[in-house]
């Protein structure tokens, strides 16, 4: 009996499947989320089942295929605070496709966002789980490696879902912020780091409590030998408070704070005055007034903010690299305002973390819409311009905006300004292929 699946899902299966990954057996839709593996493909199993499909790109040595080993036997076991791996497929050479239980809900990251920190008691209620979770993978061999409020999903019940099984095998960098010390010097993703990561992660959902980091502090030791084992750490739960499931904060509290910030990156540092090009007058002078010129000469079209198929023209955007990032942003605010899904999605290489990114925002808004949210790019720096590839950093700013909708009507305050780097794919149409937070801070930033 082929199971019953959300809207949203079924909506995301019958979406453009250009970039999709072909794994024998599978059809596969469109992302559905962005992990250590790139992008998260919805998809079917041959019975059927709704899944999430990553492919994974493997060592070229005998690490890469003990790694997988270890991935496949996961097929034969079960927590209820993991998702469940439901098959390992080759697909020749070093990649193979990794197809997970299909788990729904916000991420840690999007909750600590939308309502503020977590008490001791929800804290309690993490460290059981999650030390739990990550207790049952290492004592099959696997080392989780990315361990981050990004990677933790709340379910409608607030139970706790440790995701990315895939980080170690991927030689996943981690999350800035969650990462142990030894990886900085070169040491591989290890189960002490994995514990390392799990204590910063809670300390960061409940704002640094004291109390909780008291308990969680042998995690955190310098010395990876002296971290505690994950089961011994979640046996300590008790000691924070009894513990109660995560409270979960209203729709359009999750719709808006997806748009506040990108799960999981970390502060922004600014450069010092003088530094670096600021440009906020001349591109505010540059803006057209009306958002039709400018899309059209970004060759968008004016599908994007009336809701049809975007126009895609072969006329490059003036003024400059920088000004694309401009454009591409302003153009964003508009998709997002008219809750232009299609809109959206031309602005992004299919298949990318920022097109899933944004497919995920348009899900979480529902009917709701971002009324008066306006994006400034206040400085940008070039770091590499070629006839299909464009990088830029660039510090923005978003402002206040009201989120209205059938039974909704409140004001969301603006955020600070923060630093991302944009990896832009071209020619003419340019679109958002990567994103990544970036510092600004050194001399070695200062545009020539």
């Amino acid at each position: 009996m082929r199971e019953e699946v959300p809207g949203w899902f079924a909506r995301t299966m019958s979406a453009t499947r250009t970039g999709a990954p072909e794994v024998p057996g599978y059809r596969v839709g469109a992302p559905v989320g962005f992990g250590a593996t790139g992008a998260v493909w919805a998809a079917r199993d041959p019975d059927g089942r709704a899944v999430a499909l990553s492919v994974l790109r493997l060592a070229p040595d005998e690490r890469g295929a003990a790694q997988l080993r270890r991935l496949a036997a996961l097929r034969g076991s079960h927590h209820p605070h993991l998702p469940r791996v439901l098959d390992v497929i080759s697909l020749g050479g070093d990649r193979c496709a990794l197809a997970c239980e299909l788990v729904e809900g916000p991420t840690l990251a999007t909750v600590r966002t939308a309502r503020g920190p977590l008490t001791p008691a929800e804290a309690a209620t993490l460290l059981d789980a999650l030390g739990s979770a990550l207790g049952h993978l290492h004592d099959r061999g696997v080392v989780h490696g990315d361990v981050s409020p990004a990677n933790v999903i709340l379910t409608g019940g607030g139970r706790p879902v440790l995701t990315d099984l895939a980080g170690e095998v991927t030689r996943e960098a981690g999350t800035p912020g969650f990462v142990a010390p030894e990886r900085a010097g070169g040491a591989p993703a290890s189960a002490p780091g994995d514990l390392w990561s799990l204590a910063r992660t809670l300390l960061w959902a409940v704002a640094d409590d004291p109390v909780v980091g008291d308990v969680l502090s042998p995690a955190l030791r310098p010395a990876p030998e002296e971290r505690p084992a994950a089961r011994d750490l979640a046996a300590c739960a008790p000691v924070l408070a009894d513990r109660v499931p995560v409270a979960l904060p209203a729709d359009a509290d999750l719709a808006a704070a997806q748009l506040r910030s990108r799960a999981g990156q970390p502060p922004t540092a600014l450069a010092a005055p003088g530094r670096w090009r600021t440009r906020t007058r001349r591109l505010r002078r540059r803006r057209p007034r009306s958002p039709i010129p400018l899309l059209v000469a970004l060759g968008l079209g004016v599908g994007v903010l009336g809701g049809a198929a975007a126009a895609r023209s072969a006329a490059p955007a003036t003024g400059g690299p920088d000004a694309v990032l401009e454009q591409l942003v302003a153009a964003r605010d508009e998709a997002l305002t008219a809750g232009d899904a299609g809109g959206l999605a031309t602005l992004t290489v299919p298949g990318s973390a920022p097109a899933a990114a944004d497919a995920a925002v348009v899900r979480a808004l529902g009917g709701t819409r971002p009324r008066g949210l306006s994006t400034t790019v206040v400085d940008v720096r070039v770091v590499e311009h070629g006839p299909s590839r464009l990088v830029l950093e660039a510090v923005t700013r978003q402002s206040g905006y009201t989120l209205t909708g059938p039974a909704e009507h409140r004001a969301v305050g603006p955020q600070p300004e923060r630093c991302t780097r944009y990896t832009l794919a071209g020619p003419a149409p340019w679109r958002v292929g990567a994103t990544a937070p970036c510092s600004l801070a050194g001399g070695d930033r200062a545009a020539g």
